[in-house]
Formats: structure tokens, C-alpha cells, sequence
């Protein structure tokens, strides 16, 4: 990872809107412009220095191996970081990133030096280097081998329940090289697959239902997200049509992005337009309740966003999901999810 290269382009930053340092309290940014996982802390980038607060507790496991080799770890203490802060006149921070609490609590402090931004970070994220781009990859590769693990157990046991599932996954994903999943898994069956964010149930699964899966790994911090809609034994003619449709909605969204892929004004708004416009042929556009889909690396959700109003840029060096779903209250939903990358 080119860590030195991260740091500069805040530097650069840094320099546009006249600031003397940047700070940011979020984990992802802290792991991506530093190469420390799952660190909490306070990173303070300025025009010659880069210096990581952290509590003590990660004081040594810091101090192994991060990625950029010019920091400087200190254990934080308040009565030493705000001391730190006031040598400089101009201090940016994401404005997303910190509580209201926490805000009063500097600006008692470093009053009117404390500068809110936009979270550029997220831009530099949406366009993946090489090295990053092979470890999202094999984080969809261990996550798809554990959807295809599940599908032979659901085919195979009898009185499985959501969370039985929910559990096997876990376990497998671990079992196929995963740190850990990149989020609660989530095992909606039956009329609970019409409720997108459902939350997993001690239910018992029963035959002719739509089981939908969304899951995904986490591989050396970066992550994966699939969904997957099976079916317990026969299904009727009803959601195999459905089906079908979503299937070729996703089908039809890929071949567009792939086509406009060079085109610099493509826009993730225009992908989820394209969506819709195929499902309002059926009649079932009311059904689609959520984005088409959305960038993926350090965090689940990143730029791009293929939403109704994104003006996110589509190009070359974004991972995101393509995820249509149609969701019939009291009824089912079939969601289907895959991964591209430019």
C-alpha cells in the first residue's frame, strides 16, 4: 500500500483550504492512511508530521509494524493532545466524524481554530490501488465458497432455523480465511425476506420459503458483501418469475456500467435509474425500496453510491455491489448481490 502517497494527498489538502494540521478520529481512515487495524484514536496529520494518539491499551500493539513508517505513536492524555493542538492556528476535521459532546468539549479548548470539512477521505477511498483491489477479491472469493457451503447444508438438513444459519456462516467464513464476517449476517426466511435489514430469528425455516442471505468476509481489513436468495424445496410460479426478473434487472445494470465505464460522466444516480426503468416494464418498480448498490473496501458502505440522487462519478478503481430487490409485504423479497470491480 502506498501510504506515503495517502499522507500527501492530504497534505495537499491540507494546503488547499489553508489548514496547518488535519485530524480524524475514524478507525477506517486511521487503517487506511497508516495501515493499523481496528486502532482507536486521534491521527494528526501537519506539513512535516504524522502523530497517532492512541489510549494505552494500544499503545504497543501500535507501535508493530504500521504501514507508514514515519509516524509517531504517543499514548493519549488529554492534558497533552489540546497542549499538541493549540501549536496550530488551523486544525480540519471530517465533520461527520466526531459527537456534539466531543465538539464542545475541543472547542472549549481550541475555540475557533477547530475547522469542520467534507470527508474527503472517502474520495481518495473510492479509488482502489492494486494491492487493495486483491485483498477485496479474496475477501468475495472466501464469502462466495461459504454461500455455496450454505446452500449444500440448506439443500441437505431438515428444521434448520435462521439462526442456525446465521452461526454455520460465522463459523465458515472464519473456517475459509476470513478475519472475521463484515457484518451480522443477516437469514431472512419466509415472509421475513420482505423486510431488507431483517434481524435473524430463532425460525424454523420451512419448505416452499425464500431464504435471503446477506453476508460477507473480512479479509486483512477489507471486505466483502453478497446476497444470495434460496429456496427451501419447490417454490411456486410466482417467485420463480420474480426471481427471474431481479436476476435479469442486475444482468442488464452490470452490461450498462461495463459499457459506460469510460464515460467520466456516468453517474451512480444513472445506474439506479436504469433499475428502475426495467422494473416499471413489470409494474413492480414500487416494490424496489432501496439503493442498487454501493462501494466496498475498508468499510461495507463507500463511495460510490448507486442511489436515487448520487452524483458520485463512476470509474476505473471502484469496487461496489449491484443488489436489486423487489419486497412484497407479508409476502417475500428476492435480493440478489454481486461485486464489480473497474
Amino acid at each position: 500500500m502506498d501510504y506515503e502517497k495517502r499522507v500527501e494527498k492530504v497534505r495537499a489538502f491540507l494546503k488547499k483550504k489553508k489548514g496547518d494540521c488535519f485530524i480524524t478520529f475514524n478507525s477506517s481512515n486511521i487503517f487506511y492512511l497508516t495501515g493499523l487495524i481496528d486502532i482507536e484514536g486521534w491521527l494528526v496529520i501537519s506539513e512535516k508530521e504524522v502523530d497517532l494518539f492512541v489510549p494505552e491499551l494500544y499503545f504497543y500493539e501500535s507501535l508493530i509494524n504500521p504501514g507508514y513508517k514515519k509516524i509517531k505513536i504517543h499514548i493519549y492524555k488529554r492534558k497533552k493532545i489540546f497542549p499538541f493542538l493549540e501549536n496550530y492556528k488551523k486544525i480540519l476535521f471530517i465533520n461527520s466524524e466526531i459527537s456534539y459532546l466531543l465538539w464542545l468539549q475541543i472547542s472549549k479548548v481550541l475555540k475557533e481554530k477547530f475547522t469542520p470539512v467534507e470527508n474527503f477521505i472517502l474520495e481518495m477511498r473510492a479509488v482502489k490501488e492494486k494491492e487493495e483491489i486483491e485483498l477485496i477479491e479474496k475477501a468475495k472469493e472466501i464469502a462466495e465458497k461459504t454461500l455455496k457451503e450454505i446452500k449444500r447444508l440448506i439443500d441437505k438438513r431438515k428444521n434448520l432455523t435462521e439462526l442456525d444459519l446465521v452461526s454455520e456462516i460465522k463459523y465458515k467464513l472464519i473456517k475459509n480465511g476470513a478475519r472475521k464476517e463484515s457484518f451480522e449476517p443477516i437469514v431472512a426466511s419466509g415472509v421475513h425476506s420482505s423486510y431488507p435489514h431483517h434481524k435473524s430469528k430463532n425460525k424454523a425455516i420451512k419448505k416452499g420459503e425464500v431464504i435471503v442471505i446477506d453476508m460477507g468476509a473480512d479479509f486483512c481489513g477489507y471486505k466483502s458483501d453478497l446476497t444470495a436468495t434460496f429456496f427451501c424445496g419447490e417454490i411456486s410460479d410466482e417467485i420463480k418469475k420474480i426471481y427471474n426478473i431481479v436476476k435479469d434487472v442486475q444482468k442488464y445494470c452490470i452490461e450498462f456500467v461495463l459499457e459506460n465505464a469510460g464515460n467520466k460522466k456516468i453517474k451512480g444516480k444513472q445506474v439506479h435509474k436504469k433499475a428502475v426503468e426495467i422494473f416499471k416494464k413489470y409494474k413492480l418498480e414500487k416494490y424496489f425500496i432501496h439503493g442498487l448498490g454501493h462501494g466496498i473496501g475498508i468499510d461495507v458502505h463507500e463511495k460510490p453510491q448507486l442511489s436515487p440522487g448520487s452524483k458520485d462519478i463512476i470509474e476505473k478503481g471502484n469496487v461496489f455491489t449491484i443488489e436489486p430487490g423487489l419486497y412484497f409485504h407479508n409476502k417475500f423479497g428476492i435480493r440478489i448481490e454481486n461485486m464489480l470491480t473497474l
